[in-house]
């Protein structure tokens, strides 16, 4: 292969990156922009936030090596992630309708990349704050669950407000 053949192959390839970072951003984005459409009552809050909480401990698992605190935790919480599963569906049912299975599976991929980019800005600190997380959560009911994922570093990372409150 000539040089000139070498340079156009890696320039070509160079847009390959630049498209891959600006459909990222873009599925990042459109989450938001549903979430700004909808709100959500205190018990959908309650729902979300729960989401978050698992995605936060499920991203610290693998990046903190608490496979085992993890499977813990949705050992211990089965019951209360079972019925807070169907009420997430239900909620983007609702909110999206024939779209609401996809903007749910979307919105939970947002958290977790949400949650691994802060791992990639600072693992120890990310790490440092989720043995802490874990440690409340397992020392916690199943009961206590919704009073946990109400933390503020853990409620409204889901993007979507209070129905009520600016809606």
């Amino acid at each position: 292969m000539s040089e000139s053949g070498v340079r156009r192959r890696r320039n070509g390839n160079g847009i390959a990156p630049l498209l891959l970072g600006v459909a990222l951003a873009m599925a990042a984005a459109t989450p938001s922009a549903w979430a700004q459409s909808a709100c959500a009552t205190p018990d959908d809050e309650a729902t979300l936030n729960a989401r978050v909480l698992q995605t936060e401990l499920m991203v610290a698992a693998l990046a903190c090596g608490e496979q085992d605190r993890y499977n813990a935790f949705v050992n211990t919480f089965k019951s209360e992630l079972s019925q807070r599963g169907k009420s997430l569906r239900a909620y983007f049912k609702r909110v999206h309708g024939a779209s609401g299975e996809k903007r749910m599976n979307a919105f939970v991929t947002k958290l977790a990349n949400d949650a691994s980019q802060r791992t990639a800005n600072g693992p120890s600190a990310y790490c440092a704050a989720a043995a802490k997380l874990f440690s409340e959560v397992l020392a916690s009911q199943p009961r206590d669950l919704t009073r946990i994922a109400a933390r503020p570093e853990i409620s409204g990372r889901h993007g979507y407000a209070r129905c009520g409150k600016g809606s």
